[in-house]
């Protein structure tokens, strides 16, 4: 079974019922590992949502393993950018390896071959500084698959054609072509392709923005299931049936309640027992406290989002599921394409680097900018 983005530990919203739901999503998976009968699992990174989980996160990871363990079900996986430590330190994963986790290619190209001749190989994610390694290892990877008929390639990369360019670390042409299956993480929209190799992204288990939420009314959240036998794939989607439902309304204060109830009435019994969750974005008005309770007077339908209130005056920017950050800035900024790079610049160095040292180049970014400024004034 492939899965990935099961990002444990999150609180989205800092909702209680949000983190349980990233738990229940997460045993709904490892339920259907057992269920199939598979010999091994693969996770292809972002297992805990960040580096430094909460001892209920390892709690909920260490009693899935013992579960695996039981049906001698071994678990291979890489590091995500949220798995990976922001200090020298240990990944989080690595302390379950006695209970048959096994996490591979933190710094480098690292495999484990099967008693039946199938390759693993693993590399986590490179971004930042790392990225450079990129190529060397991909190739490198490419030689070890050469030597087997059955290889799997775990990693956790943007690929070129499956995300934002802001986001890419590797263009989907430099992909390691010997292997029979590429199992990757970090886009949460599940994707597969099958030519020239079977190329997965088996998406996130649980939705983690917005973003994901018009990919998951079309299709849901799955797992693959993987039959791999003399170099040859055959791949199915195994439905998550316990995901939280969660829409979005863009409407107007005289429209709230009608648009509420008509989406209740299509999305409220999807998932027993599981209220959906409502994200408003309520245009022309300011008065928090009239939606206030409104909102309570469905408290006992759905959960709600605190609604983002839109007076026709401020910037207002449309995000689709594969949006370019670049364009997004140039919308917010009115076309300032200067302030649209800095905070493009500044965005990729939060993401990429610790705290101290992106303050420092945003800092600089910002110094640098000042100084163009000056030297254009007249």
């Amino acid at each position: 079974m492939h899965f990935s983005d099961t990002h444990l530990g999150n609180r989205e919203y800092m909702m209680d019922d949000r983190e349980n739901d990233f738990y229940e999503s997460f045993n709904e998976a490892i339920d259907i590992a057992v269920e199939e009968r598979v010999d091994f699992i693969i996770h292809s990174g972002d297992l805990f949502d960040t580096w430094g989980p909460s001892n209920r996160a390892l709690s909920e990871l260490k009693d899935s393993m013992v579960r695996l363990r039981e049906k001698n079900i071994r678990t291979y996986m890489v590091m995500g950018d949220h798995d990976r430590p922001r200090r020298i330190d240990y990944p989080a994963a690595s302390i379950f390896d006695f209970l048959g986790l096994v996490l591979l290619g933190a710094e480098d190209v690292e495999h484990k071959v099967m008693e039946d001749d199938t390759l693993i190989a693993g590399i986590s994610n490179m971004k930042g500084s790392r990225r450079e390694k990129l190529h060397g290892l991909y190739a490198k990877a490419d030689q070890l698959a050469k030597e087997h008929r059955n290889s799997i390639l775990i990693s956790h990369q943007g690929v070129s054609g499956y995300t934002h360019p802001e986001d890419v670390q590797i263009q989907e042409i430099d992909l390691p072509g010997s292997f029979a299956y590429l199992a990757f993480g970090h886009v949460h929209v599940s994707a597969y392709r099958e030519k020239p190799r079977p190329f997965a992204y088996a998406g996130s288990t649980e939705i983690n923005s917005s973003s994901e939420i018009e990919a998951f009314l079309r299709d849901g959240k799955a797992v693959n299931i993987i039959d791999l036998e003399n170099g040859e794939v055959a791949m199915s989607r195994r439905k998550l049936t316990r995901p939280r439902v969660q829409v979005k309304i863009v409407t107007t204060r005289d429209n709230f309640t009608d648009d509420v109830e008509r989406l209740l009435l299509k999305y409220e019994n999807v998932v027993p027992g599981k209220k959906p969750l409502i994200l408003s974005e309520i245009h022309g008005s300011s008065d928090f406290s009239y939606f206030r309770e409104k909102i309570k007077d469905f408290s006992d339908r759905a959960i709600f989002r605190r609604p983002l209130l839109i007076m026709e005056s401020a910037p207002s920017v449309r995000i689709s599921e594969q949006f370019d950050r670049r364009s997004l800035f140039v919308d917010y900024f009115r076309g300032d394409a200067k302030m649209a790079e800095l905070a493009l610049s500044a965005y990729s160095i939060t993401s990429n680097e610790p705290k101290e040292p992106a303050k420092e180049a945003i800092l600089q970014r910002i110094l640098e900018r000042r100084g163009e400024s000056a030297d254009q004034e007249p």
